[in-house]
């Protein structure tokens, strides 16, 4: 990965702008390499992890762990695998089991019945959450009710 900020660093904008351009341009590969810092630690995940920059919606459930309660609220996906995800919140959740939908396309959901294992806050003042995926469930989204209950 530091080859990618050397890169940023040395690589020159197009002759044809000014020298303020160069500037903006160096700058902003810059902040395109740093998301991505260089791992100091061994990758311990046995599965391929995609990037998932999209709305996820998530629904609480009630006691039984299956039934949604509660209003949806939206989230920012940051990884999606075969067995969970990872996503943004402004705040810590109190739920522990949610449904997650997530876009199908064709307007269809897929709903996924999620154990929400862990939270932290990291940068900008957000909370990375995450969890696995325990069975797939129908989503609540495709209640047209549960559309109008969106915490937004």
């Amino acid at each position: 990965m530091s080859t990618l900020v050397e890169a940023a660093r040395s690589t020159a904008a197009p002759k044809t702008g000014s020298a303020e351009e160069e500037n903006i341009g160096n700058q902003v590969r810059l902040v395109l390499c740093n998301p991505c810092p260089e791992r100091s630690t061994f990758e311990r995940r046995r599965e391929t992890r995609h990037p998932y920059p999209y709305p996820i919606y998530l629904t609480p459930v009630g006691r039984d762990g299956r039934t949604p309660e509660g209003k949806t609220l939206v989230v920012v996906g940051k990884h999606l695998s075969a067995h969970g995800l990872d996503f943004y919140h402004r705040e810590p959740l109190p739920h522990r089991r949610v449904i997650a939908s997530l876009d199908g396309g064709s307007g269809q959901w897929i709903g996924l019945l999620m154990d929400l294992s862990w939270c932290r806050f990291c940068r900008h003042g957000w909370y990375d959450n995450g969890g696995r995926f325990l069975q797939v469930v129908p989503s609540p989204l495709d209640e047209p009710a549960e559309r109008l209950l969106l915490d937004l």
